[in-house]
This record gives C-alpha cells, structure tokens and sequence, in this order.
C-alpha cells in the first residue's frame, strides 16, 4: 500500500475516536505492516489478537475501499468486546470474536509447542478456564482464547497476524494454535516483543526473517515476515 491511502485510514481512524495511549498498539506498526501487504485482486485477511481501538483502522481501510480486508478481532476482556462490538455495527468486512481465557501447565504447553500440528485439536481438552475476575491481569501465566473451536477461519488464508493480546507469556501460543491457518508467508506484527521471549517461542516453530522493530519510549513491536514452518519431528 502506498501512505497516501494509509494515511487516508488513519485519519479517518482518528475521527472515530481511536484512543491512543501507552497500551495502544502504535500507529507506525500498522503503517509498516500496510506497506508490507501484497495482494494482487484478493481480500487481504487479517488475525488479530487483542481488541484495541487498532480495529477502527481496519474498519477505515474497508470503508474508504483502500484495501479489500476481512479482519478476524479476539477479544478476552467483557467490557471491551461490548465496546468494539458497538464501535463496528454494520461493519461487515470485520468479525468480533469474544472468548473467555483458559491457562495451561508447564507440561501443557510443552506438549502444545511439541506438537504444532496437533495443538487445535487438543486444545478444548487441555486447560482450567480464567476467573472474569482476572481478565485485567497482566502477569498472568501461559493463558489464551479458551474458545477455538468456535473459530472458523479456512486454512493457511490469514496474510497477516497482530499478536496484541492476551495479557502475559501465553500470546505465544498463537504460533502454535494458528499455525494451521497463517499463510507460509505470513507477516506478524508482535507488540512489546521484549516483555516475554515472544520471538524465541516464535522462532520454534517458523523460520522467518524479521522486517522491522521499533523501539522508542515505551514502544516495542517487531514485524515479521514468515518463512514456512519448522519440520515436526516429535512423536505424538
């Protein structure tokens, strides 16, 4: 994309009271993921993990027809999932998941980073479900979306993955749980790449080649493009 027509999206973005503030995903990441995007007549189809005001973004490509885009938005938190779904009534190129969190075990996860290609299908099995309560919390352990297999997104059509979300190491088990959905060549925009090791658990199960990384201020996020998968050699 060139900026002209990004800048065009953000500024409409800001007209629909995008908040920015230090837990915003930065608007330069989505800049460089935009200008990392080709596609040639196709719909350019987006996972997002974590659902910040980022989604109006998304939701202003597709109004002002600046790139044909379908985005896939988790959401864990109660009262933002009530406040993005009012943000995008009739917007019908994004779809709003809100999922409640489950945490897993050391052994768990092991098992799920071992094996990749089984990981969805156990993954309804393996698990404890997270009290609303703790829905705020940033510290906590290995927890994701508990709900996947609600999800219906066909395989290997996502071109881009902005893992944003939820609070906490467990963000990582995207790579394994979508790894049957992201294209070979995916990019991955990764937010605070520093605060767990994002790019290590990353890099167990796909090669890739990094883009870019910003890191000013409170800002770190790293974007990346895939290079196929990592061969999975363990037994089941």
């Amino acid at each position: 994309m060139i900026m002209r027509d990004i800048e065009k999206a953000l500024q409409q973005s800001n007209c629909n009271h995008w908040r920015f503030n230090s837990l915003t995903l930065s608007k330069q990441a989505l800049v460089h993921v935009c200008r990392n995007i080709y596609v040639e007549n196709e719909m350019c189809k987006v996972l997002q993990l974590g659902g910040g005001d980022s989604a109006l973004f998304w939701k202003s490509l597709g109004e002002l027809e600046l790139l044909p885009v379908h985005a896939t938005i988790l959401e864990h938190h109660p009262i933002r999932a009530k406040e993005l779904k009012e943000s995008l009534v009739d917007t019908p190129h994004l779809t709003l998941f809100g999922s409640s969190l489950k945490q897993i075990t050391d052994e768990e996860w092991k098992k799920v980073f071992d094996h990749p290609k089984q990981s969805k299908e156990r993954w309804s099995s393996i698990g404890q479900l997270v009290p609303e309560s703790q829905a705020d919390l940033f510290s906590i352990r290995h927890a994701f979306y508990s709900d996947l297999d609600q999800l219906s997104i066909p395989a290997h059509s996502i071109d881009v993955m902005i893992v944003d979300g939820p609070h906490g190491n467990g963000r990582s088990l995207a790579y394994p749980l979508f790894s049957d959905v992201l294209k070979p060549d995916a990019l991955i925009l990764v937010d605070d790449f520093n605060h767990y090791p994002f790019l290590v658990d990353l890099g167990q199960i796909y090669r890739y080649e990094e883009v870019f990384r910003e890191i000013s201020g409170d800002r770190r996020w790293v974007l990346v493009k895939l290079a196929g998968t990592k061969t999975d050699t363990h037994a089941n």
